[in-house]
């Protein structure tokens, strides 16, 4: 007994209760279709990549409020206060305290000595720089260099010219800071210029501090 053909487009046969075959040849995603998954995957990791490192910016900025580094503050080299900075002739001195507050036309320095002073030649407004610096070579050690402006080095030139001609203690200039003697150093000769230079026994650290007193 023969059986009915087969229909076209139709099956093969296959008995009842059998499981189904597995194709032959399975079928295989085009070359084109997996180059594309690639480069969509490839993509999307750049994208997250980015957006993370976007991310750790945004969270590093906001750690330091956006704020710049401060700078160093810089080294102030003129007289904060002008007119607490005082050039004054010394008529004379002793030991001694200051009353507070001292007598007028007197002052006393960090070391007891009391001054008598004469009246105020110029002052802060009339220096433009002040600096501590050291010889060259270090042979001289280190000084307090003093820079005035114009008016300044004019009138510090006829009073340093009468300074120089007086015996001590009258050849003595006191820089008086705030109604503190912080400096009265003699005078050999008139200095012209402008520029002067206040020397004897300084360190660096002494010299530093006579800086700070005078700029405030």
């Amino acid at each position: 007994m023969t059986q009915p053909p087969v229909p076209p487009n139709q099956p093969p046969y296959e008995p009842p209760g059998q499981p189904p075959l597995p194709p032959l040849f399975p079928s295989q995603p085009s070359p084109k279709r997996s180059r594309g998954l690639v480069l969509l995957v490839s993509g999307l990791v750049l994208l997250l990549g980015i957006i993370i490192a976007a991310a750790v910016i945004v969270i590093v900025n906001r750690g330091d409020d956006g704020k710049k580094p401060a700078a160093e503050p810089s080294a102030r080299t003129k007289p904060s206060d002008p007119t607490a900075v005082e050039f004054r002739r010394v008529l004379t001195v002793k030991a001694g305290t200051c009353p507070t507050p001292s007598p007028a036309g007197t002052a006393c320095d960090a070391k007891g000595m009391r001054y008598t002073l004469g009246k105020v030649e110029l002052d802060g407004s009339n220096v433009t720089d002040v600096k501590a610096a050291i010889q060259e070579n270090g042979a001289g050690g280190w000084y307090v260099g003093l820079t005035l402006d114009s008016k300044g080095a004019t009138l510090f030139e006829q009073l340093t010219a009468g300074l120089a001609k007086q015996t001590p203690p009258a050849n003595q200039l006191a820089i008086v800071v705030r109604g503190e003697v912080v400096t009265a150093p003699s005078v050999q000769s008139a200095i012209a210029g402008g520029k002067t230079e206040i020397s004897g026994g300084y360190d660096r650290d002494s010299a530093s501090q006579l800086v700070e007193k005078i700029t405030g």
